[in-house]
């Protein structure tokens, strides 16, 4: 066993990891399938989420859900270590309370909105104490400890809902950048239709190289990197329905099949009909 690298998993709806990268490199644009919890232990990193930077330091916490498009900088070779936890909804099924619901801070904040907590209330609300109890669990894999884990999993979304009602982050939230999220905005609201430098040029009445530029260094991605995935991840949704291919290749922006075709299996890993037929299967074991 690597002892700079720990991993456990339960039934495919939770997993605990815990790595250390001594000469860290950036991570390309990515997407989960889960939501995801990441507890910054050391490093010098910036992590970018749909539009938004977030400069880490230790003890701090990201989260992001499914539709959150994130990738993360790193800006020295000072060692990379994290912990964090994947999950999906269904895990923590069975154990909701009426008129709670723990995954509002996940559910219902605009995309790159509040992703992170400071180490302070990290520490102030025992986050990091949830942590280290998930580790400690994972670590004996025991049936008894896997139900802990649940329990716990579900004080820590209970403790993040705490620190949002108890700071009112919605409501004093200010955008970094209101043209950059003007862009991202309009580009979301028309994902099914052709969007060229061009046209946010003329739209947004700004220099389409200095959106380029103030686009990258807002939200770590270039324009066409964010609009590709953002098109696969709707497909991707798209493709879970009894929609074919090329009709959904329509209904997110590309005229030509092959285009998309190329687009999603390299983000993806498996062609659109490929991963419509493992997704249906997946969906009759459920």
């Amino acid at each position: 066993m690597n002892p700079d690298r720990f991993y456990y998993e339960i039934n495919r709806l939770f997993s605990f990891y815990h790595s250390v990268t001594a000469n860290p490199i950036g991570w390309d644009i990515h997407m989960h399938s889960s939501y995801e919890m990441l507890y910054f232990v050391s490093g010098d990193a910036t992590y970018h989420v749909e539009g938004q930077s977030y400069q880490m330091e230790p003890g701090d916490l990201i989260f992001t859900n499914t539709r959150e498009l994130h990738k993360i900088i790193f800006h020295s070779e000072i060692p990379y270590e994290r912990k964090f936890i994947q999950f999906k909804p269904d895990f923590i099924l069975g154990l909701q309370v009426d008129g709670f619901n723990p995954l509002t801070v996940f559910e219902n904040r605009k995309p790159g909105h509040h992703n992170q907590i400071k180490a302070e209330d990290v520490q102030a609300y025992g986050i990091d104490q949830y942590i280290e109890s998930m580790h400690n669990f994972s670590k004996a894999a025991t049936p008894m400890a896997n139900a802990m884990i649940k329990t716990t999993l579900i004080q820590m979304l209970v403790a993040i809902n705490r620190i949002f009602s108890d700071k009112n982050l919605e409501e004093n939230y200010s955008p970094p950048n209101s043209k950059v999220n003007s862009v991202l905005d309009y580009i979301n609201n028309n994902l099914d239709q052709k969007i060229t430098l061009d046209q946010l040029e003329n739209e947004f009445y700004l220099n389409k190289f200095h959106l380029c530029h103030i686009f990258k260094q807002s939200t770590g991605f270039s324009i066409l990197e964010y609009i590709t995935h953002k098109r696969i991840m709707k497909a991707k949704e798209l493709l879970a329905s009894e929609k074919p291919a090329s009709e959904v290749a329509a209904q997110v922006g590309y005229s030509d099949y092959s285009t998309f075709y190329r687009a999603f299996k390299n983000i993806v890993g498996l062609s659109p009909s490929r991963y419509k037929r493992r997704t249906r299967e997946r969906n009759q074991k459920s």
